[in-house]
């Protein structure tokens, strides 16, 4: 086959060739979860300081590491911006590359050089594929996990049964969720897919088999941290959901972020219309991006194209190709694929919508819906100005497209570098702030340990177990106490401090830090009333 060869090399050439120029122009990540979560949770938890610590990372100090545990022991070992980079973006690669094979899958009487470049540039500059590609955010791998199992889906097509088909399915999409939570959503579209995708009578072995794949991958890639919250605080999924677990070291809340959900049906139908203008409705920094309306105006297009099952390609492509039997089956597959492509999109969109509603969350819709554009552009334009209807599409979707500047830094070696003044023996670090510096944490001693007094998941006026942990450290330890905070104040979190009978006792000292400006202060103690009271 060697069309197929063609357009594999193709399609993996484009892929390395724009995630390469991404990451190159990008720098390397410096965004406000890497100094909140992703250095400091993995090396806490393997390092063994993560029982002993309190929440210096907010709510996110329990998210998942285990996907981050590569790029932890790189920065613990001292390697520089460029080889982490080149590792972050390996998933932003596999992502850009499946997706380019799919395209080729779903269209593929029009595959062309061509269109795997237009298709690849506009893929890569979407507003949630290029700000992250070689960044921490993980959501890159969530996109290559489950590009990659439409892809699978795709190719299995009349050519694998149901078991075979649907059990890597659900071992991507399994794994995808077990490393981010957000995943799940995906996972509910490749549930609605499955549910459309052949006979009646092979249902039960398509669905048996995803969720067997799931599963199996799920306990894998979340079983072991999944086990560790429930030794340490009961709830498989701590924080989040903790009114079902009803862990005592926090509230009996879910923990949802909402910001961003829609409030009204009116706010879910227009959503895609609401992204083509400049706004934070969907993200904290501005963004926009049509690539949502547009991607699903193609769908339409391309559902609408392929609504006769008997389709052969000659009516598509001329000349010899026309006999092509292999061509012909190709389309034939396309053709067979459309309802459980609709069923994965509007299922993992409208959950998307749900239960998030935070654009970047949203990547693996946004790569689909670039190659959809690119492709239905292919098609409507396949005998004549085919190149030049696919440019002026390219321009249409890229010029209106704002990204979300997430964060990014120089090159430099070590990627990360943190340096604390000698602390006494004795000495606990406490932090009172809701802004990112935990990552700083991951370079203190590991004798010493890091309490949050204050933080978006913290506070002296909300008590639970870890709350009364925090209280009783400060109230009896007998050394010293440090605050750990941005030479910016944090004036609101001072104020908690002061709950705690805490000011500032002497002049702070510098930290030398590489991703942010934070001093080490003295903590002078008085008498306070309790707050919290254990058993309560």
């Amino acid at each position: 086959m060697p069309a197929e060869r063609a357009s594999r090399r193709t399609a993996a050439l484009v892929a390395l060739f724009f995630t390469a120029i991404a990451t190159i122009a990008l720098r390397q990540d410096a965004n406000w979860d890497l100094r909140n979560y992703h250095l400091y949770t993995p090396l806490a938890w393997l390092e063994g300081r993560l029982a002993g610590d309190i929440a210096p990372a907010q709510l996110q100090s329990w998210h998942n590491p285990i996907v981050d545990i590569p790029f932890a022991l790189m920065v613990r070992a001292g390697l520089g911006g460029v080889p982490i980079a080149i590792w972050l973006a390996i998933p932003s690669l596999l992502a850009l590359y499946f997706g380019l094979r799919l395209l080729d899958t779903l269209m593929p009487a029009q595959r062309s050089r061509a269109r795997t470049w237009i298709a690849g540039f506009v893929a890569i500059t979407g507003a949630a594929v290029y700000p992250g590609t070689a960044a921490i955010f993980n959501d890159h791998i969530v996109a290559a996990f489950m590009l990659g199992a439409l892809l699978w889906l795709a190719q299995s097509q009349q050519r694998r049964g149901p078991v075979a088909t649907w059990l890597p399915i659900g071992l991507m999409a399994g794994a995808a969720a077990g490393f981010k939570l957000t995943g799940v959503t995906y996972c509910l579209g490749f549930i609605a897919a499955a549910a459309v995708a052949g006979p009646v009578r092979q249902l039960p072995l398509r669905i048996g088999a995803l969720a067997v794949g799931g599963g199996v991958a799920a306990a894998l890639c979340w079983g072991p941290w999944g086990w560790y919250l429930w030794q340490h605080h009961g709830n498989p999924l701590f924080p989040y959901f903790n009114q079902w677990f009803l862990s005592p070291d926090t509230i009996a809340d879910s923990w949802r972020d909402k910001r961003y959900l829609p409030e009204s049906a009116v706010e879910v139908l227009d959503a895609p219309l609401r992204l083509l203008r400049r706004s934070r409705d969907f993200s904290e920094p501005l963004l926009a991006d049509p690539r949502v309306l547009l991607g699903l105006c193609a769908l339409a297009a391309w559902l609408w194209l392929r609504r006769d099952r008997r389709i052969e390609a000659a009516q598509a492509v001329p000349g010899p190709a026309q006999a092509d039997p292999e061509l012909i089956a190709a389309e034939q597959n396309a053709a067979a694929l459309r309802w459980p492509l609709l069923a994965f999109v509007a299922v993992g969109y409208f959950s998307w919508l749900t239960f998030y509603g935070i654009y970047r969350y949203l990547m693996p819709l946004e790569l689909l819906f670039s190659l959809l554009i690119v492709g239905v552009v292919s098609m409507l334009f396949a005998q004549r100005w085919t190149r030049t209807a696919m440019l002026i599409a390219m321009v249409l979707v890229i010029a209106p497209t704002k990204h979300p500047n997430w964060g990014r830094d120089p090159f430099r070696s070590p990627m990360i570098e943190v340096t604390f003044p000698a602390l006494p023996q004795g000495s606990i670090v406490l932090t009172s702030t809701e802004n990112p510096i935990a990552h700083a944490v991951a370079f203190l001693p590991r004798e010493v340990p890091a309490m949050a007094i204050r933080n978006n998941f913290m506070d002296p006026q909300r008590c639970t177990r870890l709350q009364e942990r925090v209280e009783r450290t400060v109230a009896t330890h007998p050394g010293p106490l440090w605050l750990l905070r941005p030479v910016r104040v944090d004036h609101p979190a001072a104020e908690r401090m002061a709950l705690y009978g805490l000011s500032v006792g002497g002049a702070c000292l510098p930290v030398a830090d590489s991703l942010a400006e934070i001093e080490l202060c003295p903590l002078a103690r008085a008498p306070f009333a309790p707050i919290c009271v254990a058993g309560k």
